[in-house]
């Protein structure tokens, strides 16, 4: 391929058909259909829709892929926690990359040009920051597929100098489990001041076991505004906010939006209490909530087929349809959330079909992103800096081939002969 593209013939997201000309790993220009490129090289992405590629920015790559070799436990998501805390010891370093290489792998030819992945380090025995250490190797390894974040997720009972190992490792951000410590408030605080000495970003798991009487993410706001932390800091989950009233809702996601913080939503995520009426990313009140008051929101996949679930597909498009069934947002909405904001979120550059945004691009074979998102096609073209890193084709073939003009199809509510 030639430093200069054209994509011919493809469907940009506001309907119009263009041919868009990419250059040097970035979007050049678009042109009406039908004005030739001399000396170009062309891909034809007649019937595609082209759209800025989605990113996954909540995932846990150390576990991907255990849900057949582990199982789960009928104790439901403690049983699952449980299965997976006594197993990491029987796989080595070779097959947690083998696992995370295809889960990436899977992920790119979706069209995923971006992961950031939590690591837990300091639980079990071992090296405990090993899995670090692979996730970097791959990192390095699969760079021209995807960018990789490794956040570096330390028990409560790790050392400051321990957790800090972690990022001359390779990992590039911080995390935590508050809720997991004794005194939560005073792990949240600790781990605001490893963020700082380290100076890297922060992100959190909080309130992913819906009880309104506890909600982390409101203590963390009323934080960051005292401490004046002057890092991104992300929160994750954030399901509890679901059980609040209006007047509740409206005063915390108030304190979100001073705080400036951002949240990922996690629509895949399986519920900790079924008897619990809220959807795991805190369902559509809070996710409108937050988006009026425009605190920056994405949404992301969790897990691909792991112990605590058997589920996840490592398709951003199956996120954004959950978050249209659970949260009730329009397709621009929820493919925003794993695709622009959520690159705002990671702090990536802007990716999309304007001229100078970098050229991350997902084509589908689709006629609108309402139908992309619902239907998530398996014709798929992915663009990683302009240049073609997957394509990938379904076709389906009717075992029952009838007339379009049958009788069943014309006549509503009239048994077909054959069937009486």
């Amino acid at each position: 391929m030639t430093d200069t593209t054209t994509l011919t013939g493809v469907m940009l997201p506001d309907g119009r058909v263009r041919n868009v000309v990419l250059r040097h790993g970035s979007v050049s220009h678009i042109r009406p259909v039908g004005i030739p490129d001399i000396g170009q090289s062309a891909i034809d992405l007649t019937g595609y829709l082209l759209l800025p590629a989605p990113v996954e920015p909540h995932l846990h790559l150390d576990r991907a892929l255990t849900w057949e070799p582990i199982g789960s436990d009928p104790d439901g998501r403690d049983g699952a926690v449980r299965s997976w805390r006594a197993s990491p010891s029987r796989y080595g370093t070779a097959d947690l990359r083998r696992r995370a290489h295809s889960a990436l792998q899977a992920m790119s030819a979706n069209g995923v040009t971006a992961v950031r992945t939590h690591i837990d380090i300091g639980v079990g025995a071992g090296a405990p920051l090993r899995a670090v250490e692979v996730l970097r190797e791959l990192r390095e390894d699969l760079h021209r597929l995807l960018d990789l974040q490794i956040v570096a997720v330390p028990s409560p009972d790790l050392s400051d100098r321990s957790a800090l190992e972690a990022f001359s490792a390779g990992a590039g951000l911080l995390g935590g489990r508050p809720h997991r410590a004794a005194d939560p408030r005073a792990e949240t605080r600790r781990l605001l001041r490893l963020a700082d000495r380290a100076e890297v970003d922060l992100d959190l798991h909080l309130d992913y076991q819906p009880d309104r009487r506890v909600l982390a993410v409101a203590d963390l706001a009323r934080l960051l505004r005292k401490s004046g932390f002057g890092r991104q800091v992300t929160a994750s989950h954030c399901a509890t906010l679901g059980l609040l009233r209006p007047p509740a809702l409206a005063k915390v996601v108030e304190a979100i939006a001073a705080s400036r913080m951002a949240v990922i939503g996690l629509p895949s995520t399986p519920r900790d209490d079924a008897r619990a009426a809220v959807a795991p990313c805190g369902g559509p009140g809070p996710l409108h909530a937050l988006l009026e008051a425009g605190v920056p929101l994405a949404a992301g996949g969790d897990h691909v087929r792991d112990a605590l679930h058997p589920m996840g597909r490592a398709d951003a498009l199956e996120t954004a349809s959950l978050l249209m069934t659970t949260g009730q947002m329009s397709a621009d909405q929820a493919y925003a959330a794993v695709s622009t904001s959520a690159r705002a979120i990671m702090g990536l550059p802007v990716a999309g079909t304007e001229p100078g945004a970098v050229a991350d691009l997902l084509a589908v074979r689709a006629s609108s992103l309402a139908e992309a998102v619902l239907t998530t096609p398996a014709d798929r073209v992915v663009l990683r800096r302009g240049r073609v890193v997957s394509r990938t084709s379904g076709r389906r073939t009717p075992a029952l081939q009838g007339r379009s003009d049958s009788g069943y199809g014309r006549r509503r509510g009239r048994v077909p002969a054959g069937a009486r």
